[in-house]
């Protein structure tokens, strides 16, 4: 454990016990006891051995961890950093999120389905190429689309010296020259969909993620955050399970 003090709303946040000023709320209302002596400043200085109640509850230093799903809306980056004027996926997530990290990231045009967790262990799992974690994604194409040709392409493709494994795809609907096509890939390169269907002259007009190995989008909206269900974390917990054996 980290013996170094720091501010107690910091040290609380970090494991997520609310966000700072959640806590600097708590310790406002006199909510938050340090030593069985209530705090009335939150310029107060704690580290992990001392002890620290809320609302009459002991704090654990034990981090809880956490995993989410996120429907990131169209026109978002995924990025933990500012790069220019347009919106990152922290700037419309409660500041409390800060400290999480991202699987399954989505270019600037794409939506759908992310995966945010304070367990890096988590991310690591679903991204390895070798446990083969699979995406599905909704794409919606606008051109002349040959039916054929992307079933040579979804056998595995080389394009800009990039190769690409086998993939599944099936058409959900056609009309006149825009496509609706659901894909399933077990890696998801940076832009693979993107540079597939360009190669095959092809435009692609929406690109969302419908799901993340076990983990689905279901009904939620653009921007929503949700946590995942029992039975989806019992599949990703077994399927971790084996492929550890």
């Amino acid at each position: 454990m980290n013996h170094a003090k720091i501010r107690i709303a910091k040290l609380l946040a970090s494991y997520n016990y609310g966000s700072r000023r959640e806590i600097e709320n708590l310790i406002s209302n006199q909510k938050i006891k340090l030593n069985n002596k209530i705090i009335l400043t939150p310029a107060t200085f704690v580290n992990e051995e001392d002890k620290i109640t809320i609302n009459g509850k002991k704090v654990l230093f034990k981090k809880k961890i956490s995993i989410l799903k996120l429907y990131k809306p169209k026109n978002v980056i995924c990025s933990k950093n500012k790069q220019d004027k347009r919106e990152i996926i922290y700037e419309i997530l409660d500041s409390k999120y800060k400290n999480f990290i991202f699987a399954g990231r989505l270019d600037f045009k794409s939506e759908g389905l992310i995966i945010l967790t304070n367990d890096s262990s988590l991310t690591r799992n679903l991204e390895l190429p070798k446990n083969k974690f699979e995406r599905k994604y909704e794409v919606r194409i606008f051109g002349d689309f040959n039916v054929e040709k992307l079933k040579i392409k979804s056998r595995g493709t080389k394009i800009n010296g990039i190769q690409y494994k086998p993939f599944d795809f099936k058409i959900k609907s056609k009309i006149k020259k825009n496509t609706l096509i659901e894909m399933n890939l077990k890696e998801g390169k940076k832009n693979e969909i993107r540079n597939i269907f360009k190669e095959l002259n092809l435009q692609v007009n929406k690109l969302k993620r419908v799901s993340y190995g076990p983990f689905k989008l279901d009904n939620m909206l653009p921007g929503d955050l949700k946590k995942p269900s029992k039975i989806e974390l019992e599949k990703y917990e077994n399927y971790i399970r084996k492929q550890k054996r």
